[in-house]
C-alpha cells in the first residue's frame, strides 16, 4: 500500500475528515473513490494548518498522526472477516490505545484474541521501543489498563454482531483468560534496515508474557523519516484541498 502513495494519501485524507468507514470500504474494494466528499471550510483550514506545521513539536505530531493512519491501513489490510479493528485517531496526541483488534470464533461466538497495537513515528526507534512501547504493553499484561482494554474490545464486538449476553461473556473471557497479543510498529532508517537491525530493535520483547506468536513487530524503513512524511503530508493535503466545501 505504501508503494502506491496516491492511493494511500486518498485513504489518509478520508480518515482525517472523519470518514474511516469510507476509507475501510476503499481498502476492501467495495467503495470507489468517486465523487469528492463535502467538508466545511473551517475543517479544511484546520487540516491545512495541521498538515503544514512550522515547529518541531507540531511536525512530530503530524508525522505521528500520519504514521498511525498508515499503520492502521496495514492492520486493516491483513484483517479477516472474524476481526474488528478500532478506528484510527484523529490526533496523534490522543491518549489510550493506539489501535485494538478483536478476533472471534464465529462458531462458538467467543472472543479468542485481543491484539494491542502501539505505533511510534520516530528517529529514536530503539529508545522508543525499549522505553515507551514495552512499558505500555506491560501495563496491559499487568491489568493496569483493563478498563481501556475492555471498553474498546467490547465495543468492537458490536461490529461483529455480538449480542449483549455474548459481549458480557466476552468481557469475562478477556479479563479472566487474558487472550492478549501485541503488535509494535516503528519508523526506522535507512531504507535498507536489515534483519540484524530488526533483531536488535526488538530486543527485550520476549519479556512480555505470552508465546512468541503473540508478539509482532513491523518496521517502516525510510532514508529520512521527517523528509518522507513532509512529502507525504503534501500528497494528503492535495487530496483534502480538492474536496468540496459545504455551501
Amino acid at each position: 500500500m505504501v508503494a502506491d502513495g496516491d492511493a494511500l494519501a486518498e485513504v489518509c485524507a478520508q480518515i482525517m475528515i472523519g470518514r474511516a468507514l469510507h476509507a475501510a470500504m476503499i481498502l476492501d474494494g467495495s467503495h470507489p473513490v468517486g465523487t469528492p466528499p463535502i467538508i466545511s471550510a473551517a475543517l479544511k483550514e484546520k487540516l491545512r494548518i495541521e498538515l503544514h506545521p512550522v515547529s518541531n513539536p507540531k511536525i512530530y505530531h503530524r508525522d505521528g498522526l500520519l504514521f498511525e493512519i498508515i499503520s492502521w491501513v496495514a492492520a486493516r489490510l491483513t484483517a479477516t472477516p472474524n476481526d474488528a479493528i478500532s478506528d484510527p485517531h484523529l490526533k496523534a496526541t490522543n491518549q489510550g490505545t493506539d489501535c485494538l483488534k478483536v478476533t472471534v470464533d464465529p462458531i462458538t461466538r467467543t472472543l479468542t484474541r485481543a491484539t494491542v497495537y502501539e505505533y511510534k513515528c520516530t528517529t529514536n526507534w530503539r529508545q522508543l521501543f525499549s522505553q515507551d512501547v514495552l512499558a505500555a504493553f506491560r501495563e496491559y499484561v499487568s491489568g493496569e489498563r483493563d478498563n481501556q482494554l475492555a471498553q474498546a474490545a467490547i465495543t468492537l464486538l458490536i461490529e461483529l454482531g455480538f449480542t449483549s449476553d455474548e459481549r458480557n461473556a466476552a468481557y469475562d473471557q478477556l479479563i479472566r483468560a487474558r487472550p492478549l497479543a501485541f503488535q509494535a510498529s516503528l519508523t526506522v532508517a535507512p531504507s535498507g534496515f536489515g534483519a540484524a537491525e530488526r533483531l536488535a530493535l526488538f530486543t527485550g520483547y520476549d519479556a512480555i508474557a505470552g508465546d512468541i506468536v503473540t508478539r509482532g513487530g513491523n518496521t517502516m524503513p525510510l532514508d529520512d523519516v521527517r523528509s518522507w512524511f513532509a512529502g507525504f503530508a503534501a500528497l494528503v493535503w492535495a487530496k483534502i484541498e480538492a474536496f468540496d466545501v459545504r455551501r
